[in-house]
């Protein structure tokens, strides 16, 4: 009896015993999680969080932030320093406030205002560096007016980090001992427990099972504890990423409103923060693209798919810029679409270089496609105009021939005038500068520009000078008074009005580059009564291309051609206009000593009686240039074929008085037979007619040939034979 009760006994205290230290292990194991979920805490809640208000606050502050960029405001002079050490005292002063509202201790409160005195006082200092810099202070004069000790602050930052060193590592220090204990905790358990397994098998899997569980979870809770480090991690460089990318990044809810925005966002569109938080990004619209695309993107997004495309926006200050954007839904992990992510790539310097590109290309166009219509166009041209000339001369006193041929004159300078402006334009026709008199040539211009006059616009030439001489390119003048005038004509239309030429002398201070011998400067002003160019146009005006006519009307190149051609006579040009006020293009050109009587005669001068050797392979303007040049008193020997021409030379070399030769001919170019009749006879004077020159074509052996643009008045070419003559 005393043996079962003994045992029962025995039973029955390790029954008790082994409840005891089953209620002691639980107990045990319990406070031991409670600690280790105590600390844990925390550590979470309250280390953490400074620890990255801490990192935020040195960041703003020190090397990269406020005290360095302070420093190299005062140094570099550059006011870009300017709105970034605003942004950045900002962002510190919000992180401040933001630690302080945590319930930090006296002495974190302590050190947060011994550092917010000190920014404070760098950011009441940014405008004194403003001040030093308009006021041409040196670095040193404005670092002294505007020097901080900030070695309190500094000391104050090194007391937060130690603080919350001392924190973390008490944190840390504790959830060791927390997980030691529990490990030792269950180690003595474990010896303890194995002594009953024979006895109560059954307790002894149990425990087991359960020291086993506590294992895995105190593994489970280190293992969580290191990957929430990483991803915390990833997570700050994340966000640095996305606030420092080059692209701006919005982020929207489902309605479009945003809630996020990066910095390039900002700096582009120039809105603040609370401009855009919570507004739909409808005030960038600038109402290039149309509804259809707003349409289309709306329908993409809806369908869950991404939208990409080309925007140009409207900034807060009015301006433009392009973005190739790219939208698309941001889905959670049960697939459904939470908000929308628009990232947009700022490519308005690049548009504008394909732009510019393409201009250049279609001047590269346009100066191709000039060269190879020039040389059969301006041969019927000057057809035209020689025969004109040759009715003129036959219907000499007859007033309706007359004006018929000024008529034909005018019409043959016009389509002149417009292969002219393409091909100098191109730089393909050479500069035939004379001296002459502009008062004379504006004269003989205007003559045949009021030929071409509406009936209801009258023209007037106010001389204030008897003569005014410069050195120019006639044709070229002619040129540019026509573009003028016409442009007026065409602005009046079937409108009453009226355009006045005026031409005098101003002041030598009207050129800033005047040629060697100028002695004062000539003032041509071309007015109208038209209705005036806008104030945004008149800057455009001169552009390459630009025309404010319908499409087909103008080619964009008559002002270009004005505004080049005058500074080729180191002279400018002048726009005043008003809109409901006229137009007036104001061109300077050097004044230069006239010319005798002598010497302006000699330049007149057309008759002789000289042998002219004239080769052209065109019948026409042979047929035409034989005839008045025989009118003018020259003894001309005509040849279409170069190589018969070649022969005729060699058989008689010294009766020829001078060469007059196209440049593009089948069998023998002009410049090959200059060279074989030089050969020959190397003093020969030699002229060299074509639609369009290029330096390498004209290059001949000894002296160069003159160089003569085609159509030109026959008249003219007697001029130049005359003065090769002489």
């Amino acid at each position: 009896m005393a043996a079962p009760l003994g045992v029962a006994i025995a039973m029955g205290v390790a029954l008790v015993f082994i409840l005891s230290v089953f209620l002691y292990m639980s107990r045990e194991t319990t406070d031991r999680i409670g600690e280790m979920r105590k600390v844990w805490q925390g550590y979470s809640v309250e280390t953490t969080p400074r620890g990255y208000w801490i990192s935020e606050i040195r960041g703003y502050f020190g090397y990269g932030g406020l005290i360095h960029n302070f420093k190299n405001y005062v140094l570099r002079h550059d006011a870009e320093y300017s709105p970034t050490l605003k942004s950045q005292s900002q962002n510190l002063l919000t992180t401040i406030e933001t630690y302080r509202n945590a319930a930090p201790s006296q002495t974190e409160l302590d050190a947060l205002q011994r550092i917010e005195r000190v920014a404070l006082e760098y950011i009441g200092n940014i405008p004194k560096i403003e001040a030093g810099i308009a006021a041409g202070l040196r670095a040193e004069e404005i670092d002294a007016l505007v020097r901080v000790d900030d070695s309190d602050a500094l000391a104050a930052l090194s007391t937060l980090e130690a603080l919350w060193i001392t924190e973390r590592d008490q944190s840390l220090s504790d959830m060791v001992q927390a997980f030691s204990e529990g490990e030792q905790l269950v180690r003595r358990f474990s010896v303890l427990l194995v002594g009953l397994i024979a006895v109560v098998g059954v307790i002894a899997i149990l425990t087991t099972l359960l020291i086993s569980n506590i294992l895995r979870t105190n593994r489970r809770l280190k293992a969580e504890l290191e990957l929430r480090e990483q991803v915390e991690l990833a997570e700050r460089k994340l966000a640095r990423a996305v606030e420092q990318s080059p692209a701006s990044i919005i982020i929207t809810d489902t309605e479009l409103k945003i809630e996020y925005a990066n910095r390039k966002f900002f700096d582009l569109s120039g809105y603040e923060a609370d401009e855009v938080y919570g507004h739909t990004p409808r005030m960038l619209q600038s109402g290039h693209s149309g509804q259809g695309v707003y349409a289309d993107l709306r329908q993409k997004l809806q369908r869950g798919k991404s939208w990409y495309g080309v925007f140009r926006n409207l900034s807060k200050d009015g301006s433009h810029y392009w973005v190739s954007t790219a939208i698309f839904p941001l889905v959670d992990q049960n697939g459904k679409v939470t908000h929308y992510i628009g990232i947009g790539e700022d490519i308005t310097e690049t548009r504008r270089t394909h732009e510019q590109f393409a201009q250049v290309q279609k001047m590269e166009a346009v100066g191709i496609l000039a060269g190879s219509v020039a040389h059969d166009f301006n041969n019927v041209l000057m057809s035209i105009t020689g025969n004109a000339d040759l009715i003129e001369l036959d219907a000499e006193g007859i007033d309706d021939i007359q004006t018929s041929v000024n008529h034909i004159r005018i019409a043959a300078r016009r389509a002149q005038a417009l292969v002219r402006k393409m091909l100098t334009f191109a730089r393909q026709r050479p500069r035939n500068p004379r001296r002459g008199d502009m008062v004379k040539a504006t004269q003989e211009a205007l003559d045949l520009i009021r030929v071409s006059a509406p009936p209801s616009v009258q023209t007037r030439f106010d001389i204030e000078v008897e003569t005014a001489f410069s050195d120019f390119d006639g044709t070229l003048f002619f040129q540019t008074l026509l573009n003028l005038c016409h442009n007026a004509f065409e602005a009046m239309g079937d409108q009453p009005g009226e355009v006045a030429l005026r031409i005098g002398l101003v002041d030598k201070g009207a050129l800033d580059d005047l040629p060697d011998g100028a002695i004062g400067v000539i003032r041509l002003d071309v007015s109208d009564t038209g209705p005036g160019i806008a104030e945004d146009l008149q800057q455009q005006v001169f552009q390459p291309f630009f025309s404010t006519k319908p499409v087909g009307k103008g080619t964009g190149l008559g002002l270009t051609i004005v505004h080049n051609s005058v500074e080729e006579c180191h002279g400018r040009v002048e726009l005043h206009s008003e809109p409901g006020k006229g137009t007036c293009f104001s061109l300077f050109y050097p004044l230069m000593p006239a010319l005798s009587p002598e010497d302006q005669a000699e330049v007149e001068a057309v008759a002789g009686d000289e042998h002219v050797l004239l080769v052209d392979d065109d019948e026409n303007i042979l047929y035409v240039t034989r005839r008045l040049l025989t009118r003018y008193g020259y003894r001309v020997e005509a040849y279409s074929d170069p190589l018969k021409a070649r022969e005729a030379f060699r058989e008689a070399p010294e009766s020829y008085d001078i060469l007059i030769s196209d440049l593009m001919m089948p069998g023998l170019r002009g410049t090959d037979l200059i060279e074989s009749v030089r050969a020959i006879r190397s003093d020969l004077p030699a002229i060299l007619i074509s639609s369009y020159f290029d330096d390498a074509e004209v290059s001949v052996a000894g002296a160069s040939p003159i160089m003569v643009q085609k159509p030109l008045e026959i008249q003219s070419l007697a001029r130049i034979i005359r003065s090769q003559m002489t």
